[in-house]
């Protein structure tokens, strides 16, 4: 290969904005060819529909979408499947490939994998890009080690959000990430920011043959929660009982024959009407071990619903 593929590495904790940062990009770099590596941790891979759906032109135009669920890419348990997307791309030479690593991701092992398996000469690690939800952070940084290793790994930190924060909450967590890292730190809202660097930028040599953390010890728990709901007011009360006991709920539901996209958020949770996914529709849910249990009792006393 003459011309290596630049990577751009999307990271940043679940609901910190990472697919709409991903759709901005594709807009901000519409006019070279892209390819999107999509990563979801639960079973069913929700965001390549979502991107899907907020780009319909995007597979017309000849960019291509791969998909993987079920875990993060960095982890021994996905090395196969990522390593088949990678070689998906060796053929279809994108100009550029967005990888957008599950929220629950270390990404310090990118580079390793490169080096374990010669795709050095194929592809080069352009950006790794840390998204920081600012409202979450202070909560979980000093819980969730993946969330230390994602800030290590940045070439460069996008803090969104900010419209949900304090003055004064943003001022400290700006000086708690200086702190931790020297890569410049933007914000921004909505996935609003200055996207110039990616091009610009040198090629990233961090974290060069460092071992992630991701592995199949430090899974979390992932449900499925499926079936048909007749009141979007029971849905509601669902995801309302289990706020503070999971990480992550998103997907898709079908009530009263609407099709509703479902995802909980920085400061509650938010349920609009949409297309119908081209995937088995549920909820997917990311949980610590300990509150499973708690999680598939209330869906089923609930909703009546299989697991």
């Amino acid at each position: 290969m003459s011309q290596k593929i630049d990577i751009i590495l999307l990271a940043g904790f679940l609901g910190a904005g990472k697919t709409t940062v991903l759709n901005e990009l594709i807009r901000s770099f519409h006019d070279k060819k892209l390819g999107m590596l999509v990563n979801d941790f639960g079973e069913v891979p929700v965001d390549g529909s979502l991107l899907k759906n907020e780009n319909p032109e995007l597979l017309k135009e000849g960019h291509k979408i791969y998909e993987i669920g079920n875990g993060s890419i960095f982890c021994s348990c996905l090395k196969a499947p990522f390593l088949y997307g990678l070689k998906y791309f060796e053929k279809e030479l994108p100009e550029l490939l967005f990888i957008e690593a599950s929220g629950l991701s270390d990404p310090s092992s990118m580079s390793k994998i490169l080096s374990d398996h010669n795709m050095e000469g194929s592809f080069e690690i352009r950006q790794t890009i840390t998204l920081i939800d600012p409202v979450k952070y202070k909560a979980l940084v000093h819980v969730l080690n993946v969330i230390e290793k994602q800030i290590e790994a940045a070439d460069h930190v996008l803090v969104n959000k900010i419209d949900l924060v304090p003055a004064q909450d943003l001022k400290e967590l700006l000086e708690d990430l200086k702190s931790r890292t020297s890569a410049p730190i933007q914000t921004g809202s909505f996935g609003a920011f200055d996207y110039s660097f990616i091009l610009s930028a040198e090629a990233s040599h961090k974290n060069a043959m460092m071992e992630s953390c991701n592995t199949p010890a430090t899974r979390p728990a992932s449900l499925f929660l499926e079936g048909s709901i007749n009141d979007e007011q029971v849905l509601k009360d669902f995801m309302s009982r289990v706020e503070g006991a999971h990480y992550r709920i998103k997907g898709f539901i079908e009530i009263g024959g609407r099709m509703l996209y479902v995802s909980d958020n920085s400061v509650g949770y938010s349920i609009t009407e949409t297309v119908k996914p081209g995937i088995k529709t549920g909820l997917t849910v990311l949980c610590p071990k300990e509150n499973e249990q708690n999680i598939v009792e209330l869906w089923k006393e609930i909703c009546g619903i299989r697991i």
